[in-house]
């Protein structure tokens, strides 16, 4: 749902690299075996960011295995699995069918009320075992949503609901760490509906759709700053937690991968003008 949270492979270990397929690839495992094979289709690397996250703070008995798989039949892939693979494949669930319902409101897409369709039981399932995010998922989302159809020109507060959102699905259980993780939550849902505003703002803009920056006059640097404080205080909840094991792999993601496809499109945006500027 989010594609933010992912790791700059450029600035991993060859080791880091294959902890992080690794995971991933248990997370795709789980989802076939926990959700149903059709809700491999719904993986994403945010939620391999979580596995990871909850790992190397909790510190579970992990499970490393290789296998085949449809995708890689000819030689088998290293996977790692522990207890919060299952609460990542849940989630991956939920937020995907939430997704596919968003996409079919917006644009009556029929592959999207198909997926919703496809992801209905598994969701049910998953709103069973985790009642208290699925709910937090659903009243924020719809939040959101009355926020849109109002056509609210201030991103703030859809934004805070976001990170409201997000902060509930960062907590697994209420334990010691539960605000903590809780508080670093919130503000990366704030920074991911920001910076998805702002990679989408030329192309909502092209095409009429609703975006909380279009009626804004907001200049790249003082967006980027104003994203930079957000992620600031993101960072500042993470470092608070007692993290050993994947942490130069974790900080990779908040301290440089988020920021990858923003910087692409900026980049890109560059190239463009230039040529322009040429002819």
């Amino acid at each position: 749902m989010f594609g933010y949270l992912v790791a700059n492979l450029e600035d991993a270990s060859d080791q880091e690299k294959a902890r992080y397929r690794a995971a991933y690839c248990g997370l795709c495992r789980t989802l076939g075996g926990r959700c149903g094979q059709r809700c491999r289709l719904a993986l994403t690397y945010d939620m391999a960011f979580l596995v990871l996250l909850h790992g190397s703070l909790y510190e579970p008995e992990e499970t490393q295995d290789q296998a085949r798989c449809l995708l890689h039949p000819l030689s088998p892939h290293d996977f790692v699995q522990t207890r919060f693979t299952g609460y990542a494949a849940d989630l991956t669930v939920a937020l995907a069918y939430h997704k596919c319902w968003d996409d079919w409101h917006d644009d009556r897409n029929v592959a999207a009320r198909t997926g919703a369709a496809a992801l209905a039981k598994p969701y049910r399932q998953v709103r069973e075992r985790l009642p208290r995010q699925c709910a937090a998922i659903e009243d924020e989302l719809a939040a959101i949503a009355r926020l849109e159809q109002a056509n609210a020109p201030a991103p703030d507060e859809a934004a805070r609901c976001f990170g409201h959102l997000m902060g509930e699905l960062f907590v697994v259980e209420q334990d010691p760490w539960s605000e903590t993780l809780r508080s670093m939550g919130r503000h990366l849902g704030r920074f991911v509906y920001l910076m998805d505003a702002a990679c989408d703002l030329e192309h909502d803009q092209k095409h009429g759709s609703y975006n909380p920056l279009s009626t804004l006059d907001v200049v790249p640097a003082d967006l980027e700053a104003a994203l930079s404080v957000i992620m600031g205080e993101a960072t500042a909840a993470f470092e608070k937690l007692p993290l050993e094991q994947d942490l130069h792999l974790l900080r990779n993601v908040l301290y440089g991968g988020v920021w990858q496809k923003y910087n692409a499109q900026r980049k890109k945006k560059a190239v463009e003008e230039h040529e322009r500027h040429d002819r």
